[in-house]
């Protein structure tokens, strides 16, 4: 009784090792298709592309919205930095004591100025797009803001 035991683990044993083997391969010739894929897909998911066919934008206007999304994405680039600055200068104050209410007060209302202007900036950004899109694109178009806006809730 005792040898069946010994057979049927042995048995149990090399068929997990076969299976195992077996999903290691496919996961390793899998990834690389999937790795090449996915460099195609993420040139298709750039924000420009998704815009482009969610809004049935045109080549002209697909080429407006690029210029206007790579000129918005310049302006906002050094109020994110200046907000990361900020941010980290906040967090320094931790390691003080006592704590200065008056630095810290100062430091997030300049973050506050920021996020403002990122907020104009990028209402300005939608605005013109919105200026060069037809009637069916603007209609789209504010669905899709409502959307968007909508998901930035839930990730907060």
């Amino acid at each position: 009784m005792n040898r069946i035991n010994n057979k049927t683990l042995l048995i149990i044993i090399g068929v997990l090792l076969v299976s195992n083997l077996a999903l290691l391969a496919l996961y390793m010739t899998g990834g690389k298709k999937q790795a090449k894929s996915s460099g195609a897909s993420r040139t298709e998911r750039s924000p420009v592309d998704f815009m482009a066919r969610e809004l049935k934008l045109d080549e002209k206007q697909a080429a407006a919205f690029k210029l206007l999304w790579e000129s918005t994405r310049e302006k906002n680039r050094p109020l994110y930095d200046s907000i990361k600055v900020s941010r980290e200068q906040l967090y320094s104050y931790l390691r003080m004591e006592p704590q200065p209410d008056s630095s810290i007060r100062a430091t997030t209302m300049k973050m506050a100025g920021y996020e403002q202007q990122l907020s104009l900036n990028n209402y300005e950004h939608f605005r013109q797009l919105r200026s060069f899109c037809d009637s069916s694109q603007q209609v789209r178009l504010d669905t899709l803001i409502q959307r968007m806006g909508k998901r930035m809730q839930r990730r907060r």
